[in-house]
């Protein structure tokens, strides 16, 4: 009788020794979720079903918004232990609460204190109410914490949100907006995206505002921040800081003054089946044939890809309650009839030239024409770019310079003025 316990004796024992190896292999990081690398690295590290900081173990991991196991932030900074590994120093942009909390545009971008995404997104500012989905551990958990419709990446908050890092397929990011992929699978790439024409993205700037104290000549013109005169407004280089007068939105757009646009016509533009196949930028916006959206979201040019008519584009597409492009978003959700001048059946919005120099806030979001990103950030507005290249066929002086189309210099290079 003797045996059978020894048998369960050495099984007891066996298992102890076990679970006590067990024990020591997880405080040093195997099969746990709990330290900044595995909190990051897309796997179920402990078997639990939850993945990085979808699981509470994360909690305290900076990828997930904790203060965690290393400096938590860019160049050793860190902030208060709040800035997750690889996110911008919120000290080289306005985004502190001494910048956030001064009445003033530091950065140059238009918006001061809690109006600039940048103050509302970062992770350490406490002066500026937060979006309850900006943060990694919110970004990852399938909840709605905002109730604005839309959970996690799914988000503009996460998505993007410069200090979120569990969104890694958003087009937000100069990383991102220049390597040549389509990381969020909507059939643009790079600077086509209007993602990467967010705040937080410099490589698709044509200027200095709103990076004016980064350290990085991000438009590349040979002059860095304060040496910019991108920058004379910024309070950080000793501007007046102020967010009146000249307008600007998120990104630094300056409406000039001047009379209301004519409304959307297709003359002018590049489109139709012929400047769209003639190899040519006819509009001079650097784009040639089914590269310029002007081409790719007439319904009538034909030439561009996909062939199969499965563009959500047109007024009969964006208003049957199909995914045409398969990109999971339908009909007036999507970009390309939103942001379509050729689409007339998306009412509501700020979408178009005439409705981005009304003075209203047509959308209701409660930013008006050229601080609205519906008009600052669209290839297809014309009148909130400060440049007449892209609408040098539309016989209107597009930036209120007082040259319009080929007797404006930023048309040299549009073939509609080379015959």
């Amino acid at each position: 009788m003797r045996r059978p316990l020894v048998i369960v004796s050495l099984s007891l024992a066996t298992l102890a020794t076990y679970a006590c190896s067990r024990s020591s292999d997880d405080a040093s990081g195997s099969g746990a979720e709990n330290t900044d690398a595995f909190c990051s690295d897309g796997t179920d590290n402990d078997g639990d079903q939850l993945v990085d900081c979808g699981d509470t173990d994360c909690a305290q991991s900076s990828p997930c918004g904790g203060p965690g196991d290393g400096d938590g932030g860019v160049g050793g900074n860190g902030g208060n232990g709040m800035v997750p590994a690889g996110t911008p120093d919120p000290t080289k942009f306005e985004a502190t609460d001494e910048t956030c909390g001064n009445g003033k545009d530091d950065d140059g971008d238009g918006f001061a204190d809690c109006d600039d995404y940048s103050c509302q997104y970062s992770p350490v500012v406490t002066v500026c109410p937060h979006s309850a989905e900006s943060t990694n551990a919110a970004c990852a958990d399938t909840l709605d914490n905002d109730n604005n419709m839309h959970a996690d990446c799914e988000d503009f908050a996460c998505s993007r949100n410069p200090w979120v890092t569990v969104c890694p397929n958003s087009e937000s990011t100069d990383a991102n907006c220049s390597d040549g992929i389509d990381n969020d699978a909507n059939n643009f790439v790079d600077c086509d995206d209007n993602a990467c024409k967010g705040a937080s993205v410099s490589v698709c700037h044509d200027n200095e505002r709103g990076f004016c104290m980064d350290e990085v000549d991000n438009d590349k013109d040979g002059s860095v921040d304060c040496d910019d005169d991108d920058c004379t407004n910024a309070a950080f280089c000793g501007g007046s800081g102020s967010t009146g007068g000249g307008g600007g939105g998120e990104g630094g757009t300056v409406v000039p003054e001047g009379p209301p646009p004519p409304p959307f016509s297709a003359d002018g533009q590049e489109t139709g089946d012929e400047l769209c196949a003639n190899q040519i930028d006819d509009d001079g916006d650097g784009r040639v044939d089914c590269d310029d959206r002007h081409c790719t979201y007439n319904p009538a040019t034909t030439v561009c890809p996909p062939m199969a008519g499965d563009r959500e584009i047109g007024d009969e597409k964006c208003s049957d309650g199909v995914d045409n492009d398969a990109n999971d978003h339908i009909d007036c959700d999507d970009f390309s009839c939103s942001q379509n001048p050729f689409v007339t059946v998306c009412a509501g919005l700020e979408n178009s030239d005439v409705l981005c120099r009304d003075g209203m806030d047509n959308d209701g979001n409660n930013f008006t024409d050229c601080e609205d990103f519906g008009c600052s950030k669209s290839v297809m507005i014309s009148v909130c770019g400060g440049t007449e290249a892209g609408f040098c066929g539309d016989g209107w002086d597009n930036d209120y310079d007082g040259a319009g189309d080929c007797d404006d210099t930023d048309c040299a290079d549009a073939g509609f003025c080379a015959r």
